[in-house]
Parts: structure tokens; sequence; C-alpha cells
């Protein structure tokens, strides 16, 4: 035999003891019993051989007592595995594998949300503009006021033909009146509007979850933050911390039965607010309104609970008037614009939880209607 030969033999036995250690944890675990256990449920496990003692690797996932000289008790405490070793009088070791699963694990929670803004805002405005044109001979005398800021002060205001004929629009007018005579002029604009909210969905996700894991949905953003920290020699040492904010909603739901769904709910709905923002080392940073809620509830499949009241509310009053005139009593109020603003907007959140199941292998999911007002008739 060559040395050349010699050397590849060697190579060869090398990487198979390498493969096969690499294999023998994999043909270990694979040799192990399995235990399976269901969160709060307890399981018994024979063995062979009386018990000395026993060992849990995470007493978080499940725990173990001697239950007999032949037998022991796993009880689950939480999902996951574990690995438990058991040994005999003998000092030789058992190991099982230790399957900690929660109830319903085959079947999954589908939480159709839709979270929603009511703006009640309710705005009304009030103003009065006049123009009073007479002319006696070769006397003209022209008069009026503008303190309604209905439309920009003209002569003559936009309600008559100008020189040119054309009559000049003048939106914000709601009520126009007019008195016209060879030798006088009268002209009035009024602007009285009121206005309501509307209801806005902020969100509509489609979130699935297993039982008893929780799931979260952030709608949203991120917003750099700096940190300002001493530093060891009288520096000062800026980092970022990240401020979430948008629609956020956490869920923990879990089945407790084979309709019913325990539902642990927190929704949060935050904005940047500049108005009230700082100015720290050069940058400016916005506060945060945040309104939040948390409940548990209980559920049957299909079933919707509705989260209301979490309103936040301002109100804004502005009036400008020309001096001594708009201090009149009653009479003021056709020298002066008004404009009362009071908003108010109340979180809506919806969440239905419905009980779904995996499709077998092989089976294709159904696709979704492209027309579904065909289902509708």
């Amino acid at each position: 035999m060559s040395f050349h030969q010699y050397k590849h033999k060697v190579w060869l036995f090398v990487l198979a003891a390498v493969a096969l250690v690499a294999l023998l944890p994999n043909l270990s675990a694979a040799a192990n019993h399995k235990i399976n256990v269901t969160v709060g449920q307890s399981v018994t496990q024979k063995t062979s051989t009386m018990v000395k003692t026993v060992s849990i690797a995470d007493s978080d996932v499940a725990d173990v007592v001697v239950a007999g000289p032949r037998e022991v008790l796993i009880n689950g405490k939480a999902i996951g595995r574990t690995t438990l070793v058991v040994w005999d009088e003998a000092n030789y070791s058992s190991v099982y594998d230790v399957v900690v699963r929660g109830p319903y694990s085959d079947q999954k929670i589908e939480l159709q949300v839709k979270v929603a803004e009511v703006n009640r805002t309710k705005a009304f405005e009030l103003g009065f503009d006049f123009l009073y044109l007479t002319q006696q001979d070769d006397d003209l005398f022209i008069g009026g006021t503008f303190g309604g800021k209905v439309a920009t002060p003209s002569i003559p205001l936009s309600i008559f033909p100008d020189a040119t004929g054309e009559t000049l629009p003048t939106p914000n007018a709601s009520a126009i009146f007019g008195w016209l005579s060879p030798t006088d002029e009268f002209e009035a604009m009024v602007q009285a509007a009121q206005s309501n909210g509307v209801l806005h969905i902020l969100a509509e996700p489609n979130v699935v979850a297993a039982s008893g894991q929780k799931a979260e949905f952030l709608s949203g953003g991120e917003i750099p933050v700096p940190i300002a920290t001493a530093g060891g020699q009288g520096g000062i040492t800026v980092t970022i911390e990240w401020k979430e904010f948008g629609v956020k909603v956490n869920f923990l739901p879990t089945i407790v039965d084979s309709h019913i769904v325990n539902l642990q709910l927190s929704p949060e709905v935050s904005n940047l607010d500049f108005n009230n923002a700082i100015t720290l080392g050069g940058f400016r940073i916005p506060a945060i309104r945040t309104r939040r809620a948390s409940t548990t509830v209980e559920l049957r499949d299909g079933e919707t609970l509705v989260i209301g009241g979490l309103i936040m509310e301002e109100t804004e009053k502005v009036r400008t008037r020309i001096p001594l005139l708009g201090h009149i009593p009653l009479l003021g109020y056709l020298f002066s614009s008004e404009r009362n603003v009071s908003n108010e907007n109340e979180l809506v959140l919806a969440v239905t939880p419905r009980i779904v199941r995996a499709l077998p292998p092989g089976v294709e999911a159904p696709l979704p209607n492209p027309n579904p007002e065909t289902e509708k008739e």
C-alpha cells in the first residue's frame, strides 16, 4: 500500500468518526421516550425498575413527583418541552422528553378586529358683513363693516356685478341680502355654518393566534427620542430610544371549552402632540397622547366584544370683533365673528374571536369570492 493510499484511508476514517459523533446526540434524543402532557393537567409514567430519585430540567414548564415505587407523576405548567431523568436503585438513569402543550392545541383562534374613531367635532361659525352706499348729487357716502370676515373687503361687495358685469364668487357666505335704488345701495353677507363629525375606521386587522399565546397588532410607527446620560468623565452621552405610537392591540386568547374563548385584551391608541413638544439638546421632541384600556372576558365562538367610552375632548372658542361696536350688547354680534369648536374623539374597538382548525394535508384552501355581492343574492 502506497503512502498516498494510506493517507486517503486515514482521512476517510476521521470523517466517519466525526459524522458518528455528530449523530450521537440525535440518536440519543430519538431513543428517549416521549411524555405528552397538557397545561394544567397531570399524567403518570410507570417505570420497569424501582425509582430512587428524579430530576427535571425546566421546572417552569413541568414538575415531577414520585407517586410510587415504580411510578412518577408529571404536572404540565407551561407550553414548552423539557427533559426528565429518572434514576433507579442501581443508579441507572432513564431519560424522557416531556412535551407540554396547551389545551385545544389543534385549534387556532382568529381574532377579527375593528378599531374605529368616532369624531364628534361640532363647529359653529357666525359672522356678518355690511356695506352701505348713498349718493346725493355730487356727494358720495360709503360705510360698512367687515368684522364677520365673510368676504374680502371690496366695493362693492361681490354679491352684485362689478364694473365688468361679472359677479365674483363668495364661498364663505351662507346668506346674502341686498337693496338697490337709484341713489342708495345696501349689501349684507351672513356666514352661519354648523358641522358635525363622522365615524372613521383606523384599522381592521385579522390576527390568528394559538390558544394561550400572546398576539400583538400595531398600525403606526416609532419615533426616535434622544436620551442624555452623564458620562464617566463628566461628558454627556446621547442614546436613542424608540417610542411606539399609533393603533396597538395586545391579545391573549385561550380556549377554555369547545366553544368558549377567554380573551385578555389591551387596546391602545396614541398620536404625536407637537403642541406640547419640548426641545432637548437641539431636538424638538413631541409629546405622545395615549388612550388605553384593559379587560378580560369570556366569549362564545362568533360573539363580539365592543369597548367604547375612551373619549378625548378639546374645546376652542375664538371671537374677533370691531373695537367699541363689537362690545355693544346684542348689537355687538353684528360687528364680530365667532367660532366655537368642540372636538370630541371616542375610540371604539370591536373584537370577534372565531375558533378555526388547520386544513388537513393536501386540501387546498378555498379562494375568496372576487364578487362578494353574489353571495348576498
